[in-house]
């Protein structure tokens, strides 16, 4: 059902994650190699984790349109799906903190540095969606349960 406002929602944060991943792949190990020195030898299995969570957030988001009619399940798998991208939120806010000034020195016109900068936000608005699909299912839940 693709016309409840959840479903918007959820698609809305499996766009914005997918289009996080695949245009800023590139860019996210540029930054990684920067400050890689800093984390050791945790930084392999940070990167191999971090760089693919996006995408693994854009599949469960997706996937759970599709469970329209097992709410618990679709509630579930939301849950999950806002617990990463919480994660992902903090995690973009650690690594745009060491990386930024580097990453916006080999940024080649100004389009992309705002799209760095949207990068930035990106993981917030899509934890706001993902938010909002649990709120709107909750609701159309008990109103069903009535």
């Amino acid at each position: 059902m693709i016309e409840r406002i959840e479903s918007i929602c959820l698609f809305f944060a499996s766009f914005f994650y997918i289009l996080y991943w695949y245009f800023g792949l590139d860019f996210y190990e540029e930054g990684f190699l920067f400050f890689e020195k800093k984390l050791g030898n945790f930084s392999d299995f940070l990167f191999s984790f971090t760089s693919y969570l996006p995408l693994f957030i854009s599949l469960i988001s997706f996937f759970t349109i599709f469970l329209f009619n097992k709410k618990l399940l679709q509630i579930k798998f939301s849950k999950t799906a806002l617990y990463l991208s919480i994660f992902m939120s903090l995690y973009t806010v650690f690594y745009f903190y060491f990386s930024l000034n580097y990453l916006l020195k080999i940024m080649p016109s100004k389009t992309m540095e705002f799209l760095l900068y949207a990068a930035i936000l990106n993981p917030f608005i899509s934890s706001y969606f993902i938010y909002l699909a649990i709120k709107s299912i909750k609701k159309n839940d008990d109103l069903f349960r009535l």
